[in-house]
């Protein structure tokens, strides 16, 4: 089981982002689903304003985000930091797995793990951190989504749901769900050696004026692993070396 907690959270964030094949129930013929359907533009320029706006996600300068992953098999401490424009680094401390380090400074991408090492990353792997970790992503998303198709409107749960077919900028089919009501993202589905993960944004919250998902529960098959936020600060001082690359033993 130990060894469990440490696939699901090397999975959780090491995606290779490709198109999604699994679609919640879609609504009854008896509704009028498409009649209802909002523009892609209508869908984004709300789902900018729900998060708080332009303004206020564009102030923000750093992240710093602590708390843990939830697996099957056990939990284990989480810290994420992220740094306008493009830094990012992501930390597990696992007990079953050791310490796991993901980082970007802008120009190499590397990552640390007791199985594989420390090692440089590139291609679908490293542009699917870039989208995970943008500091800016909420205002950002057509750039990160160049092509972005509304598909239907279904129901996630108890969410009703538009259904986005989006393409990414290295060319990667993704779907995207905003809930109808109030504008948030609600779900990302990607597809990793075969299998979908599908990833659920919940318990939003405002911290400096803009909307986060505290929490972030991904399922693949019968696992369901979860990101948990206890702590969240925003513009507080982060040093650029913390995201290099460490230095060969």
């Amino acid at each position: 089981m130990k060894r469990t907690l440490m696939i699901v959270v090397l999975v959780l964030f090491v995606v290779t982002a490709a198109s999604a094949q699994q679609n919640p129930k879609a609504e009854g013929p008896g509704k009028n689903a498409a009649a209802s359907i909002a523009t892609v533009d209508e869908i984004i320029k709300r789902y900018v304003q729900a998060v708080g706006g332009k303004a206020a996600v564009e102030k923000l300068t750093t992240r710093m985000i602590k708390g843990s992953v939830v697996t099957p098999s056990g939990s284990a401490p989480l810290e994420i930091y992220e740094k306008a424009p493009n830094k990012f680094l992501v930390i597990i401390d696992s007990p079953a797995g050791g310490l796991s380090r993901n980082g970007f400074n802008g120009t190499v991408a590397w990552s640390q793990n007791r199985q594989r090492g420390l090692r440089e990353m590139s291609g679908p792997e490293v542009e699917n951190f870039k989208r995970e970790y943008d500091l800016h992503r909420e205002v950002r998303i057509t750039e990160h989504y160049p092509k972005m198709t509304v598909k239907s409107r279904e129901k996630i749960g108890d969410i009703d749901a538009y259904v986005v077919d989006a393409v990414t900028s290295d060319g990667i089919p993704e779907v995207l769900y905003f809930d109808v009501d109030t504008g948030l993202l609600r779900r990302r589905d990607v597809t990793v050696q075969g299998t979908t993960i599908q990833a659920y944004f919940e318990d939003y919250r405002e911290v400096d004026g803009v909307k986060l998902p505290f929490t972030i529960r991904r399922t693949r098959g019968e696992f369901t692993f979860t990101n948990k936020f206890d702590e969240v600060k925003h513009n507080v001082t982060i040093e650029d070396a913390r995201f290099d690359k460490p230095a060969t033993p």
